[in-house]
């Protein structure tokens, strides 16, 4: 009895062990160096699961990985997602003017495979962990981030779904290959992506033969999921403002497209 005894706290010690290594005791960082640059992240875990999850990488604004990406990190978390946001400028670099911005970022529209690049080398990375579910990886931006977010879908990148939110539709890209799902969140109101670019964008996308969904909000106008954005707008007068409606409408569109 007593040897039959130690054998059932054997086993129940190790399925225990197996169960608490799910918990949110984990953050593995995803390091890698390019042109003098460091990018980093590390996969962010809800509290609790039992299982590998469906993992969500987001990329930032053209503000670059900021308290705002942050927020939307803890947010999926709260929703059950596995969440990597990732850093496409290197050196966790962190701007706060237009001018910056758009030093930063005017290479990767340049270039789009500046950005698709660099997203690979992150899912590849992301890919080698036991925590994530390599069948569900979804890569979601914000404005800049949607736009790369986009480029990578047409890449021809095997991932599940791409989500862009006010990105800019339009791309250098040829003949793209798209094998993901994508869901585009726009504002109908936004001048940074006007109409003749939302009809180009669906053109496209039936020329691909692409499984897509563009939803145009009514009044949002660009950066409208961003709370800062209408201060932002006015201090350096941009047509950017935040339309609360929007922002959680389309927060609610991303969590049932993901799920």
């Amino acid at each position: 009895m007593k040897n039959i005894l130690i054998v059932v706290l054997l086993f129940v010690s190790a399925c225990s062990t197996k169960k608490d290594n799910m918990k949110n005791n984990y953050s593995p960082e995803i390091k890698f160096e390019e042109t003098g640059k460091t990018f980093s992240s590390v996969i962010q875990l809800p509290k609790q699961f039992k299982e590998p999850l469906p993992l969500v990488i987001i990329v930032h604004e053209w503000w670059g990985r900021n308290d705002y990406i942050i927020k939307r990190t803890e947010m999926l978390k709260a929703e059950g997602f596995a969440v990597l946001a990732v850093d496409l400028y290197g050196n966790e670099q962190v701007v706060t003017t237009p001018q910056e911005a758009q030093a930063l970022a005017t290479p990767f529209y340049q270039n789009p495979q500046l950005g698709i690049s660099r997203l690979v080398k992150y899912l590849e990375a992301v890919k080698k962990d036991p925590h994530v579910n390599t069948n569900k990886i979804f890569v979601i931006g914000y404005c800049f981030g949607g736009t790369q977010a986009l480029n990578l879908a047409r890449s021809g990148a095997e991932i599940s779904g791409v989500v862009s939110f006010h990105g800019g539709l339009a791309t250098s890209i040829q003949n793209p290959q798209i094998k993901a799902k994508i869901l585009a969140l726009n504002g109908d109101a936004d001048p940074m992506v006007p109409k003749k670019e939302v009809k180009a964008f669906e053109k496209e996308m039936k020329a691909a033969k692409a499984n897509f969904k563009i939803i145009n909000y009514k009044g949002a106008t660009h950066a409208f999921t961003n709370p800062n954005s209408t201060a932002v707008g006015k201090k350096f007068n941009i047509p950017i403002s935040y339309n609360k409606d929007a922002d959680e409408a389309s927060f609610k569109e991303l969590i049932k497209f993901l799920k």
